[in-house]
């Protein structure tokens, strides 16, 4: 992977997470309805990070993380570093939003039945595994992480096992799973897919530009035709409204979601091929988007209780699109605060998870001695 492609994975990274951040922005207890026409990209997004973070795992994989606990360590340093301070974060703000606004947590956004298994399984990435979903409080982007913990673990058993190892790893843990994670599974191995093919071969300039820019009027073609749309209604037809909506939930768009997963594929190609002809611009940008692109995971998960912890303070009237754009900047900056003491300190959780593997294997040893 050259530098030029890189930093444009970067951008495309902090860009998605930006725009999951306006999604939810967009809903008009905080903007009032301004924004509205915002709300259905939040799908989009999450399915970019999807590809992305498939081709950045198997690029770690191909060159960092030679063994399986090398890659576990390093995964879960990276999970949770963030998601831990996510969890007290989202019970710390939203106990105190509702002792300030106890009516700005009316609503389907703050789910508070049996807080300790949301909190459990928010810990353990089950919170959506086979047909439940337990949201974290007002953190509904937490969901995501049930799914990429799981595909991080599938991905394991297909690249560090063999034989009968891996055919037997990966049945169990796709059974502990259930289909609706399984559904997306295959836009995130497509990133997988994306990483080794431009290890082997590079298209063309032709082509490159072709792919790059066609990616991008296809998804105004996917857009302005209501495809989206289109496709979900015929879901419902097919399965049912409530089963596609109240089951598979998170899924629901898989349709579109493997269209998405497409033109993904297509930009991130096509702008490989023609990397070395934006690469001027990108290198003159790189510090900026790089220095953002490290807050990403920090965006995504602490916005949501940010975002609904202010608007219930009452500071930022949604009738004022003054208002509106310092609720947004204000959450984005916060984010960025936050991730200096979580993202940017996932070394530390790293050490600790080697000390406890170190110290299990000495247990182990003893054990056998014994």
């Amino acid at each position: 992977m050259n530098r030029a492609t890189s930093v444009y994975l970067d951008l495309v990274r902090f860009l998605a997470a930006l725009l999951v951040l306006l999604t939810h922005l967009a809903y008009a207890r905080y903007s009032g309805g301004m924004l509205l026409w915002l709300r259905t990209y939040g799908n989009d997004a999450v399915m970019i990070f999807f590809v992305l973070s498939g081709f950045v795992i198997a690029h770690v994989a191909a060159t960092r993380d030679h063994d399986i606990r090398s890659y576990f360590i390093n995964r879960l340093a990276r999970i949770y570093s963030v998601a831990i301070p996510s969890i007290v974060l989202t019970v710390a703000l939203d106990q105190t939003g509702r002792l300030i606004n106890p009516a700005a947590y009316e609503g389907f956004w703050y789910q508070d039945s049996q807080p300790l298994l949301r909190v459990l399984t928010a810990l353990t990435f089950t919170n959506e595994l086979w047909f439940t979903s337990w949201r974290l409080f007002t953190n509904g982007p937490y969901w995501s992480v049930g799914y990429e913990f799981w595909y991080y673990t599938l991905f394991a058993a297909l690249w560090y096992t063999r034989g009968a190892a891996r055919i037997s790893l990966t049945l169990a843990i796709a059974l502990l799973t259930g289909p609706k994670i399984l559904m997306l599974f295959p836009i995130w191995m497509a990133g997988v897919w994306v990483y080794r093919r431009q290890q082997r071969v590079t298209a063309g300039p032709l082509a490159g530009w072709s792919l790059f820019l066609g990616s991008f009027i296809g998804y105004l073609a996917f857009r302005l035709t209501g495809t989206r749309d289109l496709l979900l209604q015929w879901s419902y037809q097919q399965w049912g409204h409530e089963f596609v909506e109240g089951s598979l939930r998170w899924s629901n768009e898989f349709l579109s979601s493997y269209l998405l997963g497409t033109l993904v594929i297509a930009n991130f190609i096509g702008f490989h091929a023609i990397s070395t002809a934006l690469a001027p611009w990108l290198e003159r940008h790189a510090a900026r988007i790089q220095s953002w692109a490290g807050y990403t995971f920090s965006i995504y998960l602490f916005h949501y209780p940010l975002l609904q912890f202010l608007a219930a303070t009452g500071l930022f009237p949604a009738t004022s699109p003054l208002a509106v754009t310092a609720l947004g900047l204000c959450t984005l900056f916060t984010c960025r605060l936050l991730g200096d003491f979580t993202e940017k300190r996932k070394d530390v959780a790293k050490g600790l998870l080697r000390r406890l593997f170190r110290a299990s294997d000495k247990t182990t040893v003893t054990s056998t001695i014994r």
